[in-house]
């Protein structure tokens, strides 16, 4: 296991100083992220204030453009939300946050009818540089799993409920459930002939 507070990201991406929604692929490289990371897409309920709208996790296999296409689901969820310039690709792998934040947040005024990306902060927390070297390439879909489950039980703890547009509950996915040890400790444990 490794540390991971929910308060506690190790950057956040304001959208209001982003032009383009693929500007995030930009910030994610240039804070360092090259491989697996959890996010938490954030909101402004009031002045001195954030809540998290969702927690997330980065995709388990990008394959040979691992480097470019950091930060993928975040763009992708987010090219949906009003207010970025250019042209945008829409996947219909992103419209769920985008039709969780119109046809549930808005309309119960959890966010405004004037919401727009420069509403939304992103917490990014690198899971790459928690792991042990050895486990970068073996373990990393198991340490997202699993952070993003930690996550999501954090902000349960502090609000008794997930966060708004998680509909499935990270808490109780394989990797959360059964836990995360990194495959050097177990090697270190066991010895196999």
């Amino acid at each position: 296991m490794f540390n991971i507070d929910l308060y506690n990201p190790d950057f956040v991406i304001e959208c209001s100083k982003l032009v383009y929604c693929k500007d995030i692929y930009s910030e994610m490289r240039n804070q360092g992220i090259v491989k697996a990371y959890v996010y938490g897409m954030c909101f402004k309920p009031g002045p001195l204030t954030y809540d998290f709208s969702k927690v997330g996790k980065s995709c388990p296999d990008l394959g040979g453009k691992r480097e470019y296409q950091v930060g993928e689901r975040i763009t992708r969820q987010l090219s949906w939300v009003p207010g970025w310039a250019g042209p945008r690709v829409r996947s219909a792998h992103g419209a769920d946050f985008w039709f969780g934040i119109a046809h549930d947040m808005i309309p119960n005024e959890l966010l405004p009818a004037t919401f727009n990306k420069n509403d939304v902060t992103i917490a990014v927390w690198d899971i790459s540089k928690r792991m042990p070297l050895a486990d970068t390439y073996d373990g990393e879909e198991q340490a997202t799993g699993w952070a993003e489950g930690e996550l999501a039980n954090q902000y349960r703890n502090s609000f008794n409920k997930l966060p708004y547009l998680n509909k499935q509950d990270p808490t109780q996915g394989k990797y959360y459930k059964k836990g995360y040890v990194p495959k050097s400790t177990l090697d270190q444990f066991v010895q196999f002939s």
